[in-house]
């Protein structure tokens, strides 16, 4: 049995986390915290958890997902917003205190799925783009799921892709954000949920990969592979992307 507490158990994922956890057999949820007294909160949970996770925000989630690692819990985070900084701060104090993490951009499986085929496409493909849609509450733009995209497809490629100049804007920002010759288009309406889809152009053809999370609850799975995961991890610091624990890396 794993012990889980949730940070951000007030949230909109962070609610599911609490209620769908508790229906894995070898999982179980001792509590979790809000944004009020967070760290006072963690503290009190801490000695009867082993593993937190984590789905507060950019700006709170480096320092407690550190507390936590100082008070000897295993972490699992969700949360978007985090920098390079941020993610080498919690690999180092995670490292420090002999505990494992792993943080990704995307938990449901499908998710990671999709972003290792367009690591594959990447290869092959001339040029590609990534559009993301999702419901009209979403704080961020674009979502962390689409950087890290963009990313790991000019990983994967090994130089910047082609970004093909605009003669004549007819609207000013119209071809979105650039993350190493990728664009990136973001959607916000209301009756989205979270989905994303990647494309790729090249001589004569085209190739789409497309992924919908209809509900929240499509994290679950993930998370709880998480959960069970991180703390039988050999080496202590920060795993980067649920697609390690799938084996597709």
């Amino acid at each position: 049995m794993t012990r889980v507490i949730v940070a951000g158990a007030t949230g909109r994922v962070g609610r599911v986390m609490m209620t769908g956890l508790s229906q894995y057999a070898d999982v179980e949820v001792v509590g979790g915290f809000g944004r009020a007294d967070a760290r006072s909160e963690l503290e009190r949970l801490a000695p009867q958890a082993e593993v937190m996770v984590d789905f507060t925000s950019g700006a709170a989630a480096p320092e407690l997902l550190c507390a936590a690692a100082r008070l000897g819990l295993h972490v699992v985070s969700g949360t978007s917003g985090l920098s390079e900084d941020n993610l080498a701060e919690v690999d180092r104090v995670l490292k420090q205190h002999g505990k494992a993490g792993l943080w990704a951009a995307n938990f449901a499986i499908g998710g990671a799925l999709m972003m290792h085929f367009a690591r594959v496409a990447a290869r092959f493909m001339d040029a590609a783009e990534v559009i993301e849609l999702h419901h009209d509450k979403k704080v961020d733009a674009p979502s962390g799921t689409a950087v890290q995209t963009a990313r790991d497809i000019r990983a994967a490629r090994g130089a910047d892709l082609p970004d093909p100049q605009v003669e004549r804007w007819t609207l000013e920002g119209s071809r979105g954000a650039v993350d190493g010759g990728v664009r990136i288009h973001s959607v916000r309406l209301p009756g989205f949920n979270a989905h994303q889809e990647v494309l790729f152009g090249s001589l004569g053809q085209v190739l789409s990969i497309r992924h919908d999370a209809l509900g929240r609850e499509a994290y679950l799975p993930g998370v709880a592979l998480a959960v069970r995961q991180v703390p039988q991890q050999v080496n202590p610091g920060l795993i980067r992307g649920l697609d390690t624990l799938m084996g597709l890396s």
